[in-house]
């Protein structure tokens, strides 16, 4: 049998491979969701895998060299999740889904950011404006700056004030759409039966 047969045919939420690959995540999270808008046509439960994404700009370089250490190519590897108060709009083709990193998972986050790649673009190009053709030291600066104001420890706390969460070192996630369980408490007594 295939799991795609196991996953997805089953009419109930209770048997979810999430009660067993995911109990760190629900434990660390003090039962608050994680969120991130994806494909409408996705399924209500899908398993989804983290893919390389190949674009990168002098921002995912910095990125990059700042966190070189937790993970090699963070930024085309990572998951960039939020909690309910920080979740952007939804574009026409996604929608928001709980998103559940499966045990191994790692995380940061900064409590001032809800979304990197907008709010430190200002920034960013100033900083390289101001450096001109030295972009080697602007990436420097940027670098120390990323590494000082993220942390990595206390899930709870960066879901509750909002920030923008980065999960990696894992292959895949699990998602379910918000709208099949628009409580989450609901969804989080299933899994945990």
């Amino acid at each position: 049998m295939l799991l795609n047969e196991v996953f997805y045919s089953a009419p109930t939420f209770d048997t979810l491979p999430i009660k067993t690959t995911c109990i760190n995540f629900i434990n660390e999270s003090n039962n608050l969701p994680l969120l991130k808008n994806l494909p409408i046509n996705y399924n209500d439960l899908h398993k989804v895998k983290v893919r390389w994404k190949k674009s990168v700009n002098t921002f995912s370089e910095a990125f990059n060299q700042a966190f070189k250490h937790e993970q090699g190519g963070l930024r085309q590897r990572a998951i960039f999740t939020n909690g309910a108060s920080s979740l952007q709009a939804v574009l026409d083709d996604q929608e928001p889904f709980y998103v559940f990193p499966i045990d191994g998972y790692k995380y940061t986050y900064s409590k001032e950011v809800e979304n990197s790649s907008e709010e430190y673009k200002k920034t960013f190009d100033a900083v390289f404006e101001q450096f001109g053709n030295d972009k080697g030291q602007a990436i420097d600066i940027i670098t120390e700056l990323l590494r000082f104001t993220y942390a990595n420890n206390n899930l709870h706390e960066g879901i509750e004030q909002g920030a923008e969460i980065i999960i990696y070192n894992i292959p895949f996630y699990y998602a379910v759409r918000t709208s099949k369980f628009e409580d989450y408490n609901e969804l989080l007594e299933l899994i945990k039966i």
